[in-house]
C-alpha cells in the first residue's frame, strides 16, 4: 500500500532534481595531459581493458590487487586459454603500468603489506574516454588510513559482485551484475546532497526539513508515476536516485533512523514489473556497534522491507564473529533472517578462504 504524499514534498518524477556533477562533463572538471593520459613515456598506453579496472578504482577507492584481479576472465591467447580469472601476478603487472601511467595512485597503510590502489585525474579522463560513467570519482587522497581498512573490504565486496565467477550464486541466489549496477556512498551521498540542501532551506523557512517525510512523499510519488505509466517500475531508481538513502519520519521516542547510506546498493530491477523491489542493500561491518544502533537499523530496515519500494533485502558482509553473533540476538525481535530479508556472509578470498586479520608484527629481516 502507498503511502499518502504531502503536498508541499510531492515529487515531480517528470523533472528528478539532478547534482551538478550528473550534468557536467566530468572531464571539463580535470586537469590531466591527454598525453599523460594515452601513453606513457617508455610507449605504454591505456587499452580498454585497462580502462574497465580504472572505472572500478574511480566506484570504489582502495581496492586490492586482489579484488582486481576478479573483475573479469582472462582473454585467450595463443600462450593459454581464456575463460579464468587472471592471476594475482598478472593483475599486479597490469596495475603497476597503470600507475607508472598516472592513471591510479598505489598506497600502503603503516605495517601492512597490502597495496591498495585509487584512481587519478588522469586515470578519470582515460576511463571516461572509453566510455565508462565516471561523474562521481572517488580519489583516495586525504583518506584516513582507518578508513581505507574499510574501503578495502567494500571494494572487495564489489568486485565479487561484479565477477564473472559468480560468487553470489549459491549464498544469495544472483548472477554476477555490471558496475553500472551498484551505487557506492559516494554516489548515494552525491544523489542526496540536492535533497539535503532543500530540506536545509525548508527548515530555514518554517517548513518540514525531515527526511523521511520527504522520502515518504516521495517512495508514494514514484508508485503513483509507475502506476499510471508514466515511467517504468524498473525506472525508479534512475528517476530518483536519492531514495536509495534510507530513513524514517522523526517522531518523539522513535528509534528508526533518519537518516541511512549503505555501502553498496545492488540495482536488479532492470526486470521489474510491479511495486516489488528487487534492489540489495550491502552493509561490510569490520568492528561491532552497540545493541542500540543494531536495534535502530533493523527496526529500520523492517519498515524499508514493509514499504518494498526500494530495496527487497539487505547483506551483512562480516568476518567479526561478535558482530554477527550480536546481529543475530537483536534480530530476534524482528525475524528478518528467519524471513530471508537480511543475509550475513563472511569475507571470503577469491578461492573460498575466509579473509582473516593478520594482528600480528612483521618479522625483522
Amino acid at each position: 500500500m502507498g503511502l499518502p504524499i504531502p503536498d508541499q514534498l510531492a515529487v515531480q518524477l517528470d523533472e528528478p532534481v539532478l547534482p551538478e556533477a550528473v550534468i557536467s562533463n566530468p572531464v571539463d572538471q580535470l586537469e590531466a595531459r591527454p598525453k599523460a593520459i594515452a601513453r606513457g613515456a617508455t610507449g605504454a598506453r591505456i587499452t580498454e581493458k585497462n580502462a574497465e579496472l580504472l572505472a572500478f578504482a574511480a566506484a570504489f577507492p582502495g581496492a586490492t590487487t586482489e579484488a582486481f584481479s576478479v573483475l573479469n576472465n582472462r582473454e585467450a591467447t595463443r600462450f593459454a586459454a581464456g575463460g579464468e580469472l587472471p592471476t594475482i601476478g598478472g593483475t599486479e603487472k597490469r596495475l603497476e603500468k597503470l600507475v607508472k601511467l598516472g592513471a591510479l595512485r598505489k598506497t600502503r597503510r603503516p605495517g601492512s603489506t597490502v597495496a591498495q590502489y585509487g584512481i587519478t585525474k588522469a586515470g578519470v579522463a582515460a576511463a571516461y574516454s572509453f566510455g565508462h560513467d565516471v561523474n562521481y570519482p572517488d580519489p583516495i587522497d586525504d583518506t584516513a588510513f582507518r578508513t581505507l581498512v574499510h574501503y578495502r573490504f567494500i571494494a572487495h565486496v564489489a568486485a565479487q559482485l561484479i565477477s564473472p565467477k559468480g560468487f553470489f550464486r549459491n549464498s544469495l541466489g544472483i548472477e554476477p551484475v555490471s558496475l553500472g549496477q551498484l551505487r557506492s556512498e559516494k554516489m548515494m551521498r552525491a544523489t542526496f546532497d540536492p535533497v539535503r540542501r532543500k530540506l536545509k532551506e525548508n527548515a530555514e523557512s518554517g517548513k518540514s526539513g525531515d527526511f523521511g517525510r520527504w522520502r515518504d512523499g516521495a517512495l508514494s510519488g514514484a508508485e503513483r508515476a509507475a502506476n499510471e505509466r508514466r515511467i517504468g517500475w524498473s525506472d525508479i531508481v534512475e528517476a530518483q536516485p536519492a531514495l536509495l538513502t534510507i530513513g524514517a519520519p522523526q517522531r518523539e521516542g522513535t528509534k528508526l533512523k533518519a537518516i541511512h547510506q549503505p555501502d553498496i546498493a545492488v540495482i536488479l530491477d532492470g526486470s521489474r514489473t510491479d511495486r516489488s523491489a528487487k534492489n540489495i542493500l550491502v552493509e561490510v561491518e569490520l568492528s561491532k556497534k552497540s545493541w542500540t544502533d543494531y536495534d535502530s537499523i533493523l527496526a529500520t530496515l523492517k519498515r524499508e522491507f514493509d514499504l518494498g519500494t526500494m530495496y527487497e533485502r539487505a547483506v551483512y558482509f562480516t568476518n567479526n564473529n561478535e558482530v554477527s553473533n550480536l546481529i543475530r540476538r537483536v534480530d530476534a525481535s524482528y525475524g528478518l533472517i528467519g524471513s530471508g530479508k537480511l543475509t550475513i556472509l563472511p569475507l571470503l578470498d577469491r578461492n573460498g578462504n575466509r579473509i582473516e586479520k593478520n594482528n600480528r608484527v612483521p618479522r625483522e629481516n
